[in-house]
């Protein structure tokens, strides 16, 4: 997976393939990674008005494919919300990364 970072700031991420670790459906690193990046998504959907969503985030998922770009605001106090999140949610996939080894998780964070 890719965290794209900007001025050290994290601007979206990209989660590709499956883990391997067990047959699709029982596979739980492949679970807990989708669920850590599913938490960040739906933060940022509950954040937003799901109607206007679009016009805020960049959003993708599809089998095995997760790709999440955040949404540009100036507000300081919101910048800090959001990089929390962003924060908590790559120190989720990182403790995965550790416990599991990168042989199933690979985090590669891209300055873009």
């Amino acid at each position: 997976m890719s965290i794209w970072l900007k001025d050290k700031r994290i601007v979206g991420f990209e989660i590709k393939g499956h883990a391997g670790y067990a047959d699709k459906g029982y596979d739980i690193i492949c679970s807990a990674v989708s669920a850590i990046g599913y938490t960040a998504v739906g933060y940022f959907e509950n954040k937003y008005n799901p109607q206007r969503m679009k016009d805020k985030i960049s959003y993708i998922e599809m089998d095995g494919y997760m790709k999440f770009t955040r949404p540009k605001t100036t507000d300081s106090n919101e910048i800090l919300k959001d990089d929390a999140v962003l924060e908590a949610m790559v120190l989720g996939l990182k403790q995965v990364e550790y416990s599991y080894g990168s042989k199933f998780v690979r985090i590669k964070e891209e300055e873009v």
